[in-house]
């Protein structure tokens, strides 16, 4: 979904939007997993790893959902909101699983400092970007170069690099999400071979992934489990819609020319969906 995503996203668009939606898909993120977990500590009582964990995991919008709204035909969003919006949310990923698997850790080992969390921030999303990069080089040289016997091995071709993309990233200690997307991106603006039939082929792939993962979630929720929970869940639900996702934005973009309304508007079409 995030290579489908990044892979239809106009980088010459977002290019005027980069450095808002780097700010909200890091800094954006952990402000708004720290708010949420500090509200969480205080209406659950659990522990400061605890709440911290849930606020993680609540604390990135998800691709799916905003990428299928925004590119339904009856949204038509203005320059510069559409493309900071479709950013941020391809790229916010990384933060959200880099700070719910940093507090996971820290869960499974108590005697850990949180500062350990610092330098693996940075090896993530280096390695992220560094690979994403190469596999992106790599495969236009490849798909310029090679000639398969049928039409339809060329898709294969690509959904089996992005899986490896993601996995030799993950192997080594970057963000295999991260890497995946910037792939997706810089394929987007380069022409080489097949490049239309694979742009159609991904864009369904990713609406029957996005099917597959809402399915599989729903059948991993028993509803006699949600009960005892439920008045938690509501109220946690609007921390983060009325408190925690507009203080993330409205720091986040500070020193930006966006407007009150277009701020707002922000906070609010950060959709929630398949990640958390």
């Amino acid at each position: 979904i995030l290579f489908a995503g990044g892979l239809e996203t106009d980088v010459e668009s977002v290019k005027t939007v980069m450095k808002p939606a780097m700010s909200l898909a890091t800094l954006g993120v952990f402000i708004t997993a720290f708010i949420t977990g500090v509200c969480i500590k205080a209406i659950l009582g659990l522990s400061w790893l605890e709440s911290l964990l849930i606020g993680s995991i609540v604390s990135s919008t998800d691709a799916a959902a905003v990428f299928a709204v925004l590119r339904s035909k009856n949204i038509s969003l203005k320059e510069p909101l559409r493309p900071l919006l479709e950013l941020e949310s391809g790229s916010n990923d990384p933060m959200a699983v880099f700070l719910t698997i940093g507090f996971i850790e820290l869960l499974k080992n108590p005697g850990k400092s949180i500062w350990i969390l610092v330098p693996l921030f940075f090896q993530q999303m280096l390695l992220g970007f560094l690979f994403g990069y190469v596999m992106s080089r790599l495969f236009i040289f490849i798909i310029n170069r090679i000639n398969l016997d049928y039409e339809g091995l060329y898709p294969v071709l690509s959904l089996g690099w992005v899986l490896l993309t993601y996995g030799v990233t993950a192997w080594l200690g970057g963000s295999g999400f991260l890497a995946v997307y910037v792939v997706g991106l810089l394929l987007g603006k380069s022409i080489y071979s097949h490049k239309k039939s694979l742009i159609r082929f991904h864009d369904g792939n990713a609406w029957l992934m996005q099917i597959v993962m809402f399915l599989t979630l729903g059948l991993l929720v028993s509803p006699k489990q949600l009960g005892p929970v439920a008045g938690k869940g509501f109220l946690i639900s609007g921390v983060l819609i009325f408190l925690s996702r507009p203080i993330s934005i409205f720091l986040g973009l500070l020193f930006s020319k966006f407007n009150l309304k277009e701020k707002l508007l922000i906070s609010w079409v950060g959709l929630r969906g398949s990640v958390p």
